[in-house]
């Protein structure tokens, strides 16, 4: 048997459920389908990252990341707030671990400012004040009240849950289908076929395999990259309020160690 759907969405993560909720939103189209592989949704970055919203420090300016972070934080949040999901409006501070990346708070500052972010300097009493458990290396930290953490995991199930309350087909566990493009179908592996007018990729660490599937691609391959964490025992004496980071080292993609409540 076949199945059309308007849109299909292959990954249900945090991209994929967002997607479909705009299509919703904006009236576009209410015939969608979302397939994940796991049994469950989240089970990979969306449900497993730290849940920073970050306040827009680190983009440049004008840039569609810099315009991404600073409205859609704030739209995120709005979004858990209405829903009385979790959040922990703790702010950031960011602190030089060697005194010669104290500029790099100015370059921080002067981003954040242009991208509408709230920043302010601190100097080494303050931040002894404010989080003994932080040092500076230079005298200097940046202080971002507006970064809050939420939990990732309730945001993606709360929009799993609307989502499938407004009509989209969501199922899981599908993690072996046949790509057959030049039909715009796929085959499941039960056998039914489902065919579609639109696709769109949000497979996140397997996007680049996924679309080799459906013949696109083949000369990209994704090259990921994990963090590890470690959860502090709550008999731990160092409990820090806000989150805690280094100034970014802005030659490599990451953020170094930090620390969120």
């Amino acid at each position: 048997s076949i199945h059309h759907a308007d849109v299909l969405i292959l990954g249900g993560g945090m991209v994929g459920l967002s997607i479909a909720n705009q299509l919703l939103q904006r009236g576009i189209t209410s015939s969608i389908t979302i397939l994940d592989k796991e049994p469950a949704l989240g089970l990979h970055s969306s449900g497993r990252n730290s849940g920073v919203l970050h306040a827009g420090l680190y983009y440049k300016p004008g840039s569609l990341k810099a315009q991404v972070c600073v409205e859609g934080a704030r739209r995120l949040r709005s979004w858990i707030e209405e829903r009385g999901l979790p959040v922990n409006p703790c702010g950031k501070v960011i602190v030089p671990p060697r005194a010669e990346l104290d500029s790099q708070l100015d370059v921080l500052a002067k981003r954040g400012r242009a991208n509408g972010a709230e920043v302010e300097f601190w100097d080494a009493s303050q931040l002894q004040e404010m989080v003994p458990e932080a040092r500076t290396a230079s005298g200097r930290a940046l202080w971002s009240p507006n970064t809050a953490v939420v939990k990732p995991i309730s945001v993606v199930r709360r929009l799993k849950q609307e989502l499938t309350d407004r009509g989209v087909k969501i199922q899981e566990g599908q993690n072996n289908f046949k790509a057959i493009p030049d039909k715009q179908e796929i085959t499941l592996s039960d056998g039914t076929s489902l065919s579609f007018s639109h696709l769109f990729n949000c497979t996140g660490l397997q996007a680049d395999r996924v679309a080799m599937a459906f013949g696109v691609g083949s000369e990209y391959t994704l090259l990921p990259f994990k963090g590890l964490y470690w959860q502090l025992t709550a008999n731990c004496p160092f409990q820090p309020r806000p989150n805690i980071y280094p100034v970014p080292d802005l030659s490599v993609p990451f953020l170094g160690v930090h620390f969120t409540p």
